[in-house]
């Protein structure tokens, strides 16, 4: 059982901190030292692959650059040298030489959000050379990129989002790296339509939430295809958990810090995080590349609460394996 815990990559803000706050001093040295925090808050809470603490808008934050005329090759294809990540950068200060996860946000997030569901394949086409572009600058930097993220939710999710496979592949074939790359979904069934894009390695499944998302998975399948998965183990609906727990207490934990970790420590056990460790790992074995969280934690009320669920997560890893 070789399968490392990571993490999707959002993380919640320090408080006081707000996001307006991050946009403006994003080159301040407060920013820097912020998002080593974090960082290290995730690494001490046990996740073996940290993804860098992502505090932005996830489309925003590479758009942005990419709509950037001073920063473009041509319209929506950022220059090399400019597709860089401030929260990735302040990392290189630490000296942390063990692996780390790159999310990116995916060229469909990116492309509906700018133009709609109606697709222009060079655009599109322009759009993921930029992010295999911030892929590519993550590689060959001094940190130790050991896997990146292509997050796509929107896939399978918006029922106007149509793309033909012809469209996939021109999504996705720029992202054929040395590293692990991950798709992140969110609707199950659309795993299917990436066992044939060789550029992807591991399929990302949702299943803390909703155990049944397993179901809908062939290991067969994915292995005739030469395809790993990342699964979700514990969940990440805060919002959903934490109504759960007012319901059964009677109570409205959203008022103080300490019974939202109390609600993550009851509902999210370690115990019943190894739970489903244990269901997933008897329904795919080997086929398990990562686990963890099965979204990011940007939406968790504070950083405490956020590493509590981290914590464990590594906690039921550690039993599972011995």
């Amino acid at each position: 059982m070789d399968f490392k815990f990571d993490d999707i990559g959002s993380f919640p803000l320090p408080e006081g901190i707000t996001k307006e706050w991050v946009e403006e001093n994003l080159s301040s040295r407060e920013f820097e030292e912020m998002c080593q925090r974090a960082f290290v808050m995730k690494v001490k809470s046990g996740v073996e692959v940290p993804n860098y603490p992502q505090f932005r808008d996830m489309v925003k934050m590479f758009l942005d650059l990419m709509k950037d005329e001073a920063f473009q090759e041509s319209p929506y294809l950022i220059k090399k040298e400019n597709a860089i990540i401030p929260e990735l950068e302040s990392l290189k200060k630490l000296s942390y030489g063990s692996g780390i996860r790159i999310c990116l946000t995916g060229p469909f997030e990116i492309y509906l959000k700018e133009f709609g569901p109606v697709i222009y394949e060079d655009v599109l086409s322009a759009i993921s050379k930029s992010i295999a572009r911030f892929a590519e600058n993550a590689i060959k930097s001094s940190l130790n990129v050991t896997c990146i993220s292509i997050d796509d939710p929107s896939l399978g999710l918006n029922p106007e989002l149509q793309p033909t496979p012809e469209q996939m592949e021109l999504a996705y074939e720029n992202f054929d790296f040395s590293v692990d790359v991950q798709i992140h979904l969110h609707a199950p069934l659309y795993y299917q339509k990436f066992l044939e894009i060789e550029a992807i390695d591991v399929i990302g499944v949702e299943s803390a939430k909703d155990e049944n998302v397993m179901n809908f998975i062939d290991a067969e399948e994915l292995e005739s295809y030469d395809k790993m998965l990342r699964i979700g183990i514990s969940r990440s609906d805060i919002d959903a958990l934490i109504a759960e727990f007012n319901t059964k207490h009677n109570v409205n934990a959203w008022k103080d810090r300490d019974l939202i970790v109390k609600a993550i420590d009851e509902l999210e056990s370690p115990e019943k995080i190894y739970e489903r460790i244990e269901k997933a790992y008897n329904i795919f074995g080997e086929l398990i590349a990562y686990v963890g969280p099965d979204c990011g934690l940007g939406g968790f009320p504070t950083q405490e609460s956020a590493v509590k669920l981290l914590e464990n997560t590594a906690e039921a890893i550690s039993r599972f394996k011995g």
